[in-house]
């Protein structure tokens, strides 16, 4: 095993890879030698994160992909696949919340969380799978959410839509083992990652941030997360060095999963 280059002439599919987790999940990946086709529905970002790739990896391209239309990711999964002629590693992530109690949700809500958080990964699945069949070879990583273990009020939506990802990764792992194909989840905690970046913007300077600061450095052990931790573990389970890895739910959460109320 190349250590230096743990996905050499791999192809790879990074569904929305303009920044954050998925942005530094491409980067590494190109970086261990695979090939990668990087979707996303930012032309500006996409372009410039491509710009980045390829300075690791020539062969990769940029795709326009808006995962809450699933025709419009159907055409793209046939575009990467004449482009490409195969995925050999699939990695799903995304993530759309919408926060409020369940009695509450609007049915446009419910629509959208299910094909963004759930069903473009099955999309993408039925798309790639096939050629995986034939080559007894494929990889499949699930980016969840610790919400779909354990969570918080007002999150029955989202916590819901990466459950049934996480179940559905169990049973494709199941399905494929005789084809040569693992599949496995990655469940992020807090990730200091461009949205989350975003989010802690949209408080006040002073006081108000500091005590936001102060509540996102209290919800686990360790410190926030980096995009990098995540796309660690990615690698990892992307290849060899987890060859005898399928079915199972990677806790990347800084320990929050271990953690009582403060």
């Amino acid at each position: 095993m190349n250590y230096e280059k743990l996905l050499e002439g791999k192809r790879a599919f990074i569904t929305t890879g303009a920044r954050g987790i998925g942005f530094g999940i491409a980067k590494l990946f190109a970086q261990h030698g695979a090939h990668i086709a990087l979707g996303g529905k930012n032309a500006t970002r996409l372009e410039k994160a491509l710009e980045e790739i390829i300075k690791s990896s020539p062969e990769s391209k940029s795709y326009l992909c808006d995962l809450s239309d699933g025709e419009a990711l159907k055409k793209t999964c046939d575009e990467i696949l004449s482009d490409f002629g195969g995925i050999d590693i699939l990695v799903n992530v995304v993530g759309v919340n919408c926060r409020g109690p369940i009695h509450e949700y609007r049915d446009d809500d419910l629509d959208r969380l299910l094909s963004v958080n759930y069903k473009s990964a099955l999309i993408c699945m039925r798309h790639f799978i096939p050629g995986m069949i034939e080559r007894e070879f494929g990889n499949i990583i699930q980016i969840s959410s610790i919400h779909s273990k354990q969570t918080m009020p007002t999150f029955g939506l989202y916590a819901g839509t990466k459950g049934a990802l996480d179940a559905a990764t169990r049973a494709a792992a199941l399905d494929y083992s005789q084809n040569g194909i693992r599949a496995n989840t990655i469940c992020p905690g807090l990730i200091m990652s461009d949205s989350m970046h975003d989010e802690v913007k949209d408080y006040s300077e002073g006081e108000q941030r500091e005590a936001f600061l102060k509540l996102l450095r209290n919800m686990q052990p360790l410190a926030p997360g980096k995009v990098e931790d995540v796309a660690n573990a990615a690698l990892y389970l992307a290849s060899d060095m987890s060859a005898y890895v399928t079915g199972q739910v990677l806790l990347v959460d800084g320990g929050a999963s271990i953690k009582a109320h403060p």
